[in-house]
């Protein structure tokens, strides 16, 4: 039900959002909304109104409640929303979208303009376009915090208003209350030169370097460090708003791409490879005109939302006609790619929405579009998305049945090519060779003459490495079958919680290794009371006492019984000494696990000498499967800990990092990097050091491993190979030319298309919970929906299992997903989601089940559903009955039964009767 009113908001959210503020319709969330819900946006309101717009549309797109809609239409009207209401009414933003460069305008000047402003005479003559209510709310801030605060207020407002004559109205309140010098800013082509070049020094000073992979939130193009003027030796041209201009060397990576040839630009992190993409973007839509069809790729949601600003704020500037959207992460199955392909010339994607577009035929063909762009293209392998859209490409291009189709132009990015293993150049170059094949590209661009320039603005951090530390060293699927299914099932369940206990003392391994046995100590503990507190079975209780017996005998190693770690005093007089030099010093240190990073963390706050440092740390989103310790990070909170760490008041001096920084951090102050016990390949390497951006930055390995240094010299020694090879392939094309594979790959791949898909297994299968062994589900009632989605039709399977509400409920490819699924042993077996109208589907996922066959008896376990050997039926609609409903009944079940127990159990106290009850 409304599932179009549903599709339509989300589509069109990026016109609500700026605009509404949800406690002006708070009467419409008390009504439809879960008290805790409004709550929690009205909460989150007093940090972001646009962030709590967003979680209000988010929650009002879950509702079912007859008349929601029409009551939030009322809701609006009510508070004067008459704008928005209209254009929500007749689905019509145009009248909206036709205010939104003056909302821009405003944006950009606003730090200036609240100060040349004065609220309470401007209040005088915009009664026609803010609310009463605002008014008050402006006059009210003026009294108690002064007229800068109202000042900010009021622009808010401004920016927020639904009113179409908004702008006009309030260039006539400047012009009565003779705010001339304000009146200018909103007049730019009366704006000077001298405030032009007054707005790039302003963002110069902040940044140094502009960001080609910024994980982070930075705003600049091409800027200076804050002792550098402009430079003569590259274009000369100034950089107003949001727009980027090339550098000379960067205008020498994109020759080859104006000249319409596909191309991997290959150049160092930091250089400003993003500025290259929207130049090669905006040189593209200019030749080719209204033919023009443009996508972005960015491999990582952090990374995605970074390019997406840079891109919208450069057109906004530069040509604000050009349409650009944006999709990432479940957005593609809330928005149609067929709509947003139609509606825009330029796409910013993550490469999986593509793909899905592709498999469900919203995007029939990659010649729908004139230029794919693919950031980080050394990806471009095995199963990665980049490479299942390369094979489409290059499947159609050499098809006969292509029919004259013009496939697009292809443009890769990338700080290394040094893909794969290979041992000399010879073996380099072939794994180049097949790169460029995937990408359908013989040229690589590089920079040759233009070098002076690029060594004046990118830093290439000195290696070190550190070997003369004492070593410390310390001592990694079957499944099983029992004639005796309980003993089975009981034994099942002993070797899981064996298994992840095992999986915490080799955490706590790493740390007790690389950190403090205090730290290790201190992570297993917080493991063992997690488990005590989850209700732990006989198994959990022997290994809990286990740890219990030993925790005195611990507790003197880790306060005292041990010598100090020599890895960590090597580090603190790396900090110590690099601080002494340079206290303005921004460092990054890699390690291999989040917990190590915790424990690092400590270490530094618990250190009279480092505690100034107040570290930082950045780790993942962690694994949806995590039940106990070790949970990751939201977007949010990443942004959060970057924030701090890149601003100037020094609020965090060092980043503690995994895996999760190698690509896409951009920290310009950047000016030590450290690898602790923190080794990888080449590609891992050239973008570990590429974090360190600032001049005379330091990259130091610090490790008491022999094989991890030799590790990292081979590195540096196949990073020169690299070079070299690229070097002769650039040098001798047709060498490269014979070692492109293109058409015997297709051979390969249509060889195996010939192949017979395995035939699946009719039959009855069973699956069991893979920790506890209790049956599930059979297979029988599993339907396949989407291709993807495993729903069971068996009502019966929430009395095996436990719901809880699901933290993130979000849609994905049309199911919304509300409740989490648990078997009572507690593990994860998915999710309970809503498809159209039909609520309470268990959707499970293979990996939490033993499939058992029905007549052998004999067990598999699959980690994945496309392994799995038996087959299974479509998701018809017909399969569902008028009365399906089963988890309400099973959720109202385990109230009542709580509800009895609390009865009960007062009724035994109260009397005064020993026992239990169950």
């Amino acid at each position: 039900m409304y599932e179009l009113e549903k599709s339509n908001l989300q589509r069109c959210s990026k016109y609500v959002i700026p605009i509404l503020r949800p406690s002006y319709v708070k009467g419409f969330m008390t009504t439809y909304l879960q008290p805790e819900v409004s709550e929690r946006i009205l909460s989150e309101e007093s940090k972001s109104v646009t962030a709590a717009a967003q979680v209000f549309l988010d929650q009002v797109c879950l509702l079912d409640a007859l008349g929601w809609y029409q009551a939030l239409l009322d809701a609006l009207e009510a508070e004067d929303y008459k704008g928005l209401c209209e254009a929500l009414k007749g689905w019509d933003f145009q009248t909206l979208e036709s205010t939104k460069l003056h909302r821009v305008l405003l944006d950009r000047i606003e730090p200036r303009f609240t100060k040349l402003i004065k609220p309470r005479d401007l209040l005088l003559h915009l009664g026609d376009c803010l609310r009463k209510r605002e008014c008050e709310e402006i006059l009210a801030i003026e009294n108690l915090k002064g007229p800068i605060a109202a000042a900010e207020r009021l622009t808010d407002c401004l920016k927020r208003s639904d009113k179409q004559n908004w702008f006009k109205l309030l260039k006539s309140a400047l012009y009565s209350c003779e705010l001339t010098e304000a009146l200018q800013l909103l007049e730019p082509d009366t704006v000077g030169d001298e405030e032009e070049g007054d707005t790039v020094m302003t963002v110069s000073f902040q940044y140094t370097e502009q960001s080609d992979d910024d994980d982070g939130m930075l705003m600049s193009g091409n800027p200076l460090t804050p002792s550098e003027t402009p430079p003569t030796s590259a274009t000369g041209e100034k950089s107003r708003g949001g727009e980027k201009k090339m550098r000379e060397y960067q205008r020498e990576l994109a020759e080859p791409v104006f000249q319409g040839k596909n191309t991997v630009i290959c150049a160092p992190t930091g250089c400003g490879k993003t500025v290259v993409a929207l130049a090669i973007c905006e040189q593209h839509l200019k030749v080719k005109g209204k033919g023009a069809k443009v996508v972005f790729m960015a491999t990582k949601v952090d990374v995605f939302n970074q390019q997406y600003k840079l891109f919208q704020e450069h057109f906004q500037e530069k040509d604000p006609d050009i349409r650009i959207d944006g999709l990432c992460g479940n957005q593609g199955d809330q928005l149609s790619m067929k709509v947003v392909m139609e509606n825009n010339d330029i796409i910013v994607l993550t490469p999986q929405i593509l793909v899905n577009a592709m498999a469900q035929g919203e995007v029939p063909s990659l010649s729908c579009f004139s230029l794919l762009i693919l950031d980080e293209c050394h990806n471009t392998t095995g199963k990665h998305p980049y490479n299942i859209i390369m094979t489409s490409y290059l499947d159609a291009k050499l098809s006969t049945e292509q029919n004259g189709q013009h496939l697009p132009q292809i443009v890769g990015l990338t700080a290394s090519v040094g893909i794969g293993s290979f041992k000399n150049q010879s073996e380099a170059e072939n794994n180049i060779c097949q790169l460029c094949a995937s990408l359908d590209s013989r040229i690589i661009s590089t920079i040759h003459t233009n070098t002076d320039e690029l060594q004046s603005y990118v830093h290439t951090p000195d290696k070190e490495s550190l070997s003369s530390i004492e070593n410390r060293d310390y001592g990694s699927q079957k499944v099983l079958q029992l004639k005796d299914q309980e003993e089975e099932s009981r034994v099942c369940r002993a070797l899981y919680n064996y298994t992840e206990h095992l999986r915490k003392y080799n955490d706590a391994l790493i740390i007790n290794e690389d950190a403090r046995t205090k730290d290790a100590l201190e992570y297993l503990s917080s493991f063992i009371q997690q488990v005590k507190n989850a209700g732990h079975d006989e198994t959990e209780r022997q290994l809990t006492a286990y740890f219990d017996g030993q925790q005195g005998v611990l507790r003197g190693l880790s306060s005292g019984g041990q010598k100090e770690n020599p890895k960590l005093d090597m580090l603190q007089y790396i900090l110590e000494e690099q601080y002494r030099q340079n206290d303005e010093t921004k460092s990054v240190l890699f390690v291999r696990t989040r917990a190590l990073a915790d424990a690092l963390k400590s270490w530094m706050e618990e250190s009279d000498s480092l505690k100034f440092l107040k570290p930082g740390v950045l780790i993942g989103r962690g694994r949806k499967s995590s039940q106990l310790t070790g949970s990751g990070m939201t977007l949010n909170s990443k942004k959060g800990v970057l924030d701090s760490f890149k601003s100037f008041d020094n609020q965090s001096k060092i980043l503690i990092a995994t895996s999760v920084a190698d690509e896409g951090i951009d920290i310009p102050q950047c000016n030590l990097v450290l690898m602790y016990e923190y080794v990888g390949n080449v590609v891992k390497m050239v973008q570990v050091r590429g974090r360190g951006r600032a001049q005379g930055s330091k990259c130091i390995l610090v490790s008491d491993k022999k094989d991890r240094i030799d590790k990292e010299k081979h590195n540096m020694e196949k990073e020169k190979i690299v070079e070299r090879a690229i070097r002769n392939l650039q040098d001798t094309p047709t060498e490269m030319l014979r070692k492109v594979f293109q058409r015997g790959d297709k051979v390969c791949r249509d060889m195996v298309k010939m192949v017979p898909e395995r035939p699946r297994t009719e039959g009855s299968y069973q699956l069991l919970c893979s920790k506890c062994k209790k049956h599930s589900c059979y297979t029988d009632d599993i339907r396949v929906l989407q291709d993807s989605h495993h729903i069971v039709l068996d009502p019966t399977l929430f009395s095996r299992a436990r719901t809880e509400p699901h933290p993130k409920p979000k849609g994905f490819m049309g199911l919304v997903k509300t409740r989490k699924l648990f078997c009572h042993c507690g593990l994860d077996w998915g999710i309970v989601a809503s498809y159209l109208s039909i609520q309470n589907l268990p959707v499970l996922k293979i990996e939490s089940f033993v499939v058992k066959n029905c007549v052998t008896e004999q067990q598999r376990y699959y980690r994945k559903w496309r392994d799995v050997t038996f087959s299974m039926k479509t998701f018809e609609l017909t399969d569902i009955a008028d009365s399906w409903n089963p988890c309400d009944l099973a959720i109202v079940t385990s109230t009542l039964k709580f509800a009895l127990l609390n009865v009960w159990t007062s009724v035994l106290t109260s009397s005064g009767t020993q026992g239990s009850f169950r």
